[in-house]
């Protein structure tokens, strides 16, 4: 890969378009959905993007904390971390960043890690010797926003000050130890009212590496009417505020402020927001809606979809139009609407990026593109659009590299019985402990394990020392810990039924306002938020306990 400096040499002078950012985010909950949408390291074509953001790390006072249970290798279970670093073995010239915050972690914690200069040192010092034990390239900061979500307005100017001090300090490391210097970047708003409140742009634009701009989720179930989620231009019919919620405006908006084009990444949806309409009559952009739209069977959140959801949504009647003025698609099923992106939409985009001279383009994300070939094509079909576009001629056209965990397997219809008379969903193989079952729309999938054995109380895989597995009568039980450290359950994982019947997402624990569950495929994880903190159930964050009734 092109190092930073000659990278943004090129974007300015318009030598290769090839050379071009190509940043794509992982998020680490997406391997708790049900296959074949679960997702894991092993998933990615370490060819595709030049750097990885891997999301998200959190937190705990001023350090950097893994999130998942899983992230953090342990004797008994390699560890989502060095499974990502796995790649560069691939790809040497692949560069892999942390992500720290996210919407879900909100303001409290940064505000309170960036309050003061010793708050600030800890994190940095701290958070160097963090990325070089688990081989990480750089940070990217995600701070959703500063001066925003109970975000003091002195927080602009600590975030400015947070970003100097960390860039200095890489420098200085790197001075000192002969590494590379470690990357430094962010990922920001594109709407005007954070940008004008939250951002310092001529001082930030002097120490970071690269920002992203995140032009999607411009428009969602949260308004009362219809609206593409990450268009590239403004409609005509659209008033006030709404004409400044599009790629374009937002872009040159960042580039009107200070902003150098050639550190500007461009972000991009590989998925798509949803409505339900009020009447199916009225189905343009900009029509009524009543909420959002119904969840899809693998993400599992209401108003979005992935690619390969909506593939399938195409599939069985679906109906495709085209918006003209914002070069973006949207499908409409029966009083289901979804604004999405295909190749046709990411080819525009691609192209304009190209030709107004932007530093790259930023992805979110890749478990939410068709990265198993569901939608009948080449895997990676809108990814792999960007990369083309942009001028890489090495893009395999065959789907990712192969990996050592299967996909899953299509039982023959003859033999296909395991899921006669079942419901959609997963389910333990009644012959074999490290595979499981996948049930849907009356065909039967098998998988494998790629850790543990299936323990289908939790409906996962489980990698815990001592579990036990019994099939008939047959018994088999996971190594024990092999070291003289008590064998302990994950961090952040809670054996109880706390998440039973309930849709994933946060909840504050009903004991401890101070801390919150997380649902994800009906696991339990219990997370602490920050010193002097609590979760705010109405923003679905930590947030100070004063501003939280009844949280003391």
């Amino acid at each position: 890969m092109l190092a930073v400096s000659l990278l943004f040499f090129l974007a300015i002078s318009g030598v290769s378009s090839a050379g071009l950012r190509r940043v794509c985010y992982h998020t680490n909950w997406s391997q708790y959905r049900p296959a074949p949408g679960k997702f894991f390291p092993e998933s990615i074509d370490p060819f595709l993007c030049t750097h990885i953001c891997y999301g998200f790390a959190k937190l705990n006072g001023n350090h950097l904390k893994a999130f998942e249970w899983n992230d953090e290798s342990e004797p008994w279970m390699k560890g989502m971390y060095d499974r990502t670093m796995a790649l560069k073995k691939k790809n040497p010239d692949l560069k892999i960043l942390i992500s720290v915050g996210g919407w879900n972690m909100g303001s409290p914690p940064f505000t309170a890690m960036v309050a003061n200069a010793g708050n600030r040192k800890d994190f940095i010092n701290h958070g160097i010797k963090w990325l070089r034990d688990r081989g990480f390239d750089g940070l990217d900061i995600d701070w959703e926003y500063p001066a925003n979500r109970g975000s003091p307005a002195e927080d602009k100017h600590k975030f400015s000050a947070l970003v100097r001090e960390t860039r200095l300090a890489f420098e200085a490391e790197a001075k000192t130890s002969g590494n590379p210097r470690l990357l430094l970047a962010s990922a920001v708003s594109a709407g005007q009212d954070k940008i004008d409140t939250g951002y310092d742009i001529p001082e930030i634009s002097k120490y970071f590496d690269f920002i992203t701009i995140m032009t999607y989720d411009l428009h969602g179930a949260w308004e009362k009417f219809t609206g593409h989620n990450s268009p590239l231009h403004a409609r005509s019919d659209e008033k006030g505020l709404q004409k400044n919620l599009n790629m374009e405006w937002a872009s040159e908006y960042w580039v009107s402020k200070g902003a150098p084009k050639s550190i500007l990444n461009i972000g991009m949806a590989l998925y798509g927001r949803g409505f339900t309409l009020v009447n199916k009559a009225n189905s343009k952009p900009g029509d009524a809606a009543k909420g959002p739209c119904n969840a899809g069977r693998f993400t599992r959140e209401k108003g979005f979809l992935s690619y390969y959801e909506i593939c399938q949504m195409i599939k069985t009647g679906g109906t495709t139009h085209w918006i003209k003025e914002q070069e973006a698609p949207y499908v409409v099923k029966g009083d289901q609407w979804v604004g999405y992106d295909d190749p046709k939409s990411l080819t525009i985009k691609t192209n304009w990026v190209k030709k107004n001279g932007y530093g790259g383009v930023a992805v979110w994300a890749l478990p939410l593109d068709d990265f198993g070939g569901m939608c009948g094509g080449e895997k990676y079909p809108l990814l792999k659009t960007i990369v083309r576009t942009l001028g890489d001629s090495q893009v395999p056209t065959d789907g990712p590299m192969p990996i050592t965990t299967k996909s899953p397997t299509l039982v023959p219809g003859k033999t296909d019985t395991l899921c006669s008379g079942k419901a959609d969903g997963t389910y333990a193989h009644p012959k074999s402990c490290t595979d499981y079952v996948l049930c849907q729309n009356g065909q039967t999938y098998i998988d494998h394990c790629t850790s543990g054995m299936w323990n289908d109380d939790i409906k996962d895989c489980d990698p815990t020392p001592g579990f036990e597995c019994r099939r008939g009568n047959i018994a088999v039980t996971n190594p024990p810990e092999v070291t003289r450290k008590p064998v302990t359950r994950p961090s952040g994982r809670k054996d109880g039924k706390f998440c039973s019947g309930k849709s994933d997402g946060l909840y504050v624990d009903p004991t401890d306002c101070g801390s919150y569950y997380q649902c994800a495929a009906g696991l339990t994880f219990r997370e602490k938020c920050g010193p002097g903190t609590g979760f705010d159930s109405k923003i679905k964050s930590c947030n100070f306990k004063n501003a939280i009734p009844g949280c003391k």
